[in-house]
């Protein structure tokens, strides 16, 4: 079971929704509900030479921003009966990522949102805490409603470390699902070295009590972050669990990859881990 779930509320306007989330994962765990906002520094992004009171008005909207975030947290916290707690860091001298990652890596889950097309820009944060983090991150998108999430469970299976280590950070979420079924896009023909065939991680997710199938698709002409969407919404799944970055981060960036894909194209939840 999950007993420390860490959410992170970035903006005003996702806060409510995304404690939401949190709070029902939290209360299906009896878990540690912790709220964290990591202030942006004042100065990022702004131009060179800016005015005094350009530099006020923004460090005022600043903590304006997060005493809405913390309001927002604890009026929907406030009687879930769950011990929550609530965290409020300023940058000093540390990138924003980073502080993000240290709070991070004491925590089972991370609860985090799906940025927008306008604050994607390559996914600076949400890359840094899935490759600095080495903990599972639950993104919900920034569109539609979550009640309730892992009732009906795709596991995106290639056969490696970093699939593995996502299905099994989701063990908790995936024993309490109704089905699971984990999914091998373009399998390889015969025996691959190093590579876990799906049909055995469906048999030691059973042992576990995961009321879990196995199958295998094929892509064709479709890209395969396409082929993964197009899967989550076919089996009408409410959680897709997935391995990010097994190609070099740099390659990722550069050329796309299936992890940023997910991301920027995701329709439901998505559980990563690395």
């Amino acid at each position: 079971m999950y007993r420390t779930i860490l959410v992170c509320l970035n903006e005003p306007r996702r806060a409510a929704a995304l404690t939401r989330v949190a709070l029902a994962v939290a209360e299906r765990h009896g878990a540690h509900l912790v709220g964290l906002h990591v202030a942006p520094d004042v100065f990022l992004g702004v131009p060179t030479e800016v005015s005094v009171d350009y530099i006020e008005q923004a460090q005022k909207q600043i903590e304006a921003d997060a005493a809405a975030i913390q309001k927002t947290f604890r009026d929907v916290a406030g009687d879930s009966g769950l011990v929550t707690e609530w965290r409020v860091e300023l940058p000093r001298g540390t990138s924003y990522e980073a502080a993000v990652s240290r709070h991070a890596r004491c925590a089972d889950l991370v609860i985090a949102g799906q940025p927008d097309g306008a604050a994607w820009r390559g996914g600076d944060l949400l890359t840094e805490v899935l490759l600095e983090s080495g903990r599972p991150i639950l993104f919900v998108p920034y569109a539609g409603t979550f009640e309730r999430i892992g009732d009906r469970v795709l596991i995106a299976w290639n056969g490696g470390r970093e699939a593995a280590r996502a299905a099994f950070d989701a063990l908790p979420l995936l024993k309490e699902a109704r089905q699971v079924r984990v999914l091998m896009i373009d399998p390889p023909r015969g025996a691959t070295a190093g590579l876990a065939p799906a049909d055995d991680l469906a048999v030691a997710l059973a042992r576990h009590g995961v009321p879990i199938e196995a199958a295998r698709t094929l892509s064709g002409d479709v890209a395969a972050g396409d082929t993964l969407l197009n899967a989550v919404s076919e089996y009408g799944a409410d959680l897709l669990v997935m391995g990010c970055y097994g190609h070099s981060r740099l390659r990722e960036m550069l050329f796309g990859g299936v992890t940023r894909h997910i991301l920027e194209h995701m329709t439901a939840p998505v559980l990563m881990s690395r």
